[in-house]
């Protein structure tokens, strides 16, 4: 059963938002990903050109659920992604990309504690999955990172 949004101090339109940042969140990890796994070179460097290549398939996924959703919940999809040049220093990639992951875990607790909230239960299930996907990305940066 939903519950009333409003009772809850929360509006779908604060839920909407939430959402809509987490799936511009995502569109920007998708074209850094696919930029950093296109620039790296060298032997050496190939196992992380192959995860960032794996991730954005990931994301891909993560954003398609987003824009469903919001569509589901009548809300409009507002995709505006940061498009700025990822770096091409591979220590800089891993250490921005470690502190992005962490983000969009916070982030999507967040969505996930507003979706209980709202009784939405298979949305919360969701965030609460995707925060644990971003959780392991976050582990294999982490592994990755010089130190």
């Amino acid at each position: 059963m939903m519950k009333n949004n409003q009772q809850n101090g929360r509006s779908n339109g604060e839920l909407l938002r939430g959402m809509n940042e987490a799936l511009n969140r995502e569109l920007t990890t998708i074209v850094r990903y696919l930029l950093q796994g296109s620039s790296i070179h060298g032997l050496a460097n190939e196992p992380l050109r192959q995860m960032y290549r794996k991730e954005v398939a990931d994301e891909l996924a993560h954003a398609q659920y987003l824009a469903d959703k919001i569509a589901v919940l009548g809300g409009r999809a507002e995709v505006h992604p940061d498009l700025a040049p990822p770096p091409q220093d591979i220590e800089t990639m891993i250490k921005q990309d470690l502190a992005a992951e962490e983000s969009d875990i916070a982030h999507y607790r967040k969505l996930a504690q507003m979706a209980e909230d709202a009784g939405l239960v298979e949305l919360k299930l969701r965030m609460e999955d995707q925060a644990a996907d971003e959780s392991r990305h976050a582990e294999e940066l982490r592994r990755l990172q010089v130190s």
